[in-house]
């Protein structure tokens, strides 16, 4: 439980610190005088990245409705489920592991031209993603799908480390905001 809490307050701080808050003045007008920018690195090929920025916004209450057991596959409720517990939702699977179970099923693997939720009832991510073309900040990543929508496996993803950094590209690695943690 004290883990628990810890890990809460912990993501509240970097949720404080990296998050925008857009309010209405009086004439209607939206006003950001508390906003923080949010990183956003752009890639416009696999070597050459670029750092523009963005507001970025995030519920509070995504954290209070997510459990340890629970199944999430969407962009900030996997995120917030990284923060809270240091791992993926339970229904996620190493491209390795998803693969595995698309041919106990009887189906041939050539390539991911199935939506592995959809086909499977599982997220695919937890694999090792390669900086390549140093586009984040110095670090360890992982990457996993999120918001599964169509016929395969989509463009979006998380990039995350394993101390609540988290980067949302939802055009398969040319940009990235973050949208959790502060970069060290």
């Amino acid at each position: 439980m004290l883990i628990k809490i810890g890990s809460f307050l912990f993501f509240a701080l970097c949720l404080a610190a990296c998050t925008a808050t857009v309010k209405p003045d009086d004439s209607g007008e939206s006003s950001s005088s508390e906003a923080q920018e949010s990183p956003v690195y752009s890639s416009s090929s696999s070597s050459d990245a670029v750092l523009t920025s963005s507001s970025a916004e995030v519920s509070p209450s995504i954290m209070e409705s997510i459990s340890e057991d629970g199944i999430y596959t969407s962009k900030d409720s996997v995120g917030a489920y990284i923060c809270l517990f240091g791992k993926l939702p339970s229904d996620y699977r190493t491209k390795d592991e998803a693969e595995a179970l698309y041919e106990q099923e009887g189906n041939a693997f050539t390539k991911w031209n199935f939506n592995p939720w959809t086909t499977l009832g599982v997220m695919v991510g937890g694999d090792v993603y390669s900086d390549d073309a140093n586009a984040l900040t110095e670090g360890s990543y992982y990457e996993c799908d999120v918001d599964y929508s169509g016929a395969n496996r989509g463009t979006k993803r998380l990039i995350y480390t394993d101390s609540c950094i988290i980067y949302y590209t939802a055009d398969h690695y040319e940009t990235f905001t973050q949208i959790y943690g502060m970069a060290e």
